[in-house]
């Protein structure tokens, strides 16, 4: 069976004598049973989950599935395909095996939902034990999901006592959750995402570093998601989050997740900032996010554009910052200027329990456009004329717009030259990496003909008018901070001639560059 499937990696801190092999399901649902609100990020949590791991880990793209708005079946299928695969790899008797299994979704405290089905955690917990997999590792990020995998005399500690040593003979499982039984998992639409699964990632990828070994052990992660979850929820109205661990682990090992020495990049962010939220602006996705109080300030991510947003002192810096395949990048408070922020919260059930402190949007770049093509001319004998067009303009939904336009028609009698300024107002629509926009604007017009070469006249003639046009334009992101630029518009001038106005249709159309500043 092909999967749909984004690589997602459970790396084990082996030496060379000992092998493993590294299975992956990862599970993401935005709806569950009728009387509950769709979630907004929880397939986009599973997919950021994938992205990371296998960003950071070993395990091969066809041995991870990833189950974006599927179904019980779909899950069931991927499990049993999971099981046959290490029925295989076990024909290797020093091959040993691990399994990761991440849902993100719905759950009534009884059973995981997907879609309109459910999934008890009883029987989840079974399938996942029929694989047969060594090691197993589940995580749930859904309302109530410490009462699913609780276990009777089972206890929590406040560390993982396992030791790795020089082979891996570590055997059992380990179940973490998002929240108690008894409480609410909440989303955050400035994270674009959970909680704890945001917090989780952003360990993962550098923050819950503590001892500085840039191996990410699942100890490290959760107690830096546990901690940064329970305090980013307990200012809210809904109350605290509390994370939650059971584990029947024995033997030898610590379980490490991810492997910071595996990054293709890494950003190293300034000190000094008591927050720090790095965004993938291709994805329009929040990646990772440090605290002034965290350990480190090295995050490994992938190659790509990337927003860093810091705040320090209740005020917001941001910026843009490239990284390239095996750079290691420095960011500079020198390279930030000032900007805004805002958040709302939401349960996991879909209603918006709380907001927190009241902020502002993020401040939208702006952008210079320069390009050119063809219009149509003033006079009778000017069918076509060059056009210059020089815009700026934010690439805010609902925007005003500012352009200058050239003209110029030579070779032609008359020759004609034309000068417009432009205001107005637009809404865009932003489906990276496409952009579009249209709007109306309005302004004056000044326009001169040169009839020297004809022998009716010999002499300039200028005249002033007005234009009205419904402008369109298309934008393709070519990396960085450039986008291919296409223009057209359908405007009327309002032209004096011979001291009587005259209505004149003018439609122009070019192609060009815009640069963000």
């Amino acid at each position: 069976m092909r999967w749909r499937a984004t690589s997602l990696a459970v790396l084990l801190a082996l030496p060379a004598v000992a092998d493993s092999r590294r299975l992956a399901i990862v599970v993401g649902n935005n709806a569950g049973s009728a009387e509950l609100v769709p979630l907004r990020y929880a397939e986009n949590d599973a997919g950021k989950f994938a992205r990371v791991l296998v960003e950071l880990g070993d395990v091969s793209i066809d041995d991870v599935m990833l189950l974006q708005g599927r179904k019980v079946a779909d899950l069931e299928r991927a499990i049993g395909d999971a099981r046959e695969r290490v029925s295989a790899f076990k024909r290797n008797p020093d091959l040993r095996t691990v399994l990761m299994f991440y849902f993100s979704g719905h759950s009534d405290g009884e059973s995981i939902e997907l879609g309109h089905e459910k999934l008890p955690y009883a029987r989840l917990k079974a399938m996942l034990a029929g694989t047969g997999a060594d090691v197993r590792v589940a995580i749930v990020d859904a309302c109530k999901s410490g009462a699913g995998f609780q276990e009777k005399g089972g206890k929590s500690a406040e560390t993982f006592v396992i030791k790795l040593t020089d082979t891996l003979v570590a055997t059992g499982e380990a179940f973490i959750t998002s929240s108690a039984a008894d409480e609410s998992a909440l989303e955050s639409s400035e994270v674009m995402g959970s909680f704890f699964t945001h917090n989780l990632i952003s360990g993962l990828r550098g923050a819950a570093d503590a001892s500085g070994d840039k191996l990410i052990t699942l100890a490290e992660a959760y107690r830096y998601a546990y901690d940064r979850t329970v305090s980013a929820t307990s200012v809210l109205a809904a109350g605290a989050q509390h994370p939650s661990y059971d584990y029947r682990l024995s033997g030898q090992g610590e379980l490490v997740l991810a492997s910071l020495l595996r990054s293709s990049a890494t950003l190293q962010l300034p000190d000094g900032a008591e927050r720090s939220v790095v965004t993938d602006l291709a994805r329009d996705q929040v990646v990772v996010e440090l605290t002034g109080s965290g350990p480190a300030r090295e995050v490994a991510l992938a190659p790509g554009e990337y927003g860093v947003r810091l705040i320090k002192g209740g005020k917001s810096f941001g910026g843009r910052v490239t990284l390239s395949e095996g750079n290691r990048r420095t960011v500079s408070w020198l390279e930030l200027a000032p900007m805004s922020s805002s958040m709302a919260v939401a349960a996991k059930g879909g209603e918006v329990t709380a907001l927190a402190p009241p902020t502002q949007a993020d401040a939208d770049p702006k952008v210079i456009s320069a390009s050119l093509g063809l219009g149509r001319g003033i006079a009778e004998g000017v069918r076509y004329a060059g056009n210059l067009r020089v815009g700026f303009e934010p690439w805010s939904s609902w925007s005003p717009t500012f352009s200058v336009l050239g003209s110029m028609a030579l070779n032609t009698i008359p020759s004609e030259f034309e000068l417009g300024l432009r205001a107005g107002y637009r809404v865009s629509f932003n489906l990276r990496p496409l952009w579009f926009g249209v709007g109306a604007e309005l302004g004056p017009t000044f326009i001169w003909q040169d009839f020297s070469t004809s022998a009716m006249r010999a002499d300039l003639l200028a005249t002033t008018g007005f234009a009205l046009a419904v402008r369109g334009t298309a934008r393709l992101r070519l990396g960085g901070r450039v986008s291919l630029s296409l223009d057209g518009e359908l405007g009327v001038l309002l032209v004096l001639l011979d001291k009587v106005v005259q209505p004149l249709f003018a439609p122009q159309l070019t192609l060009g560059l815009a640069f963000d500043l």
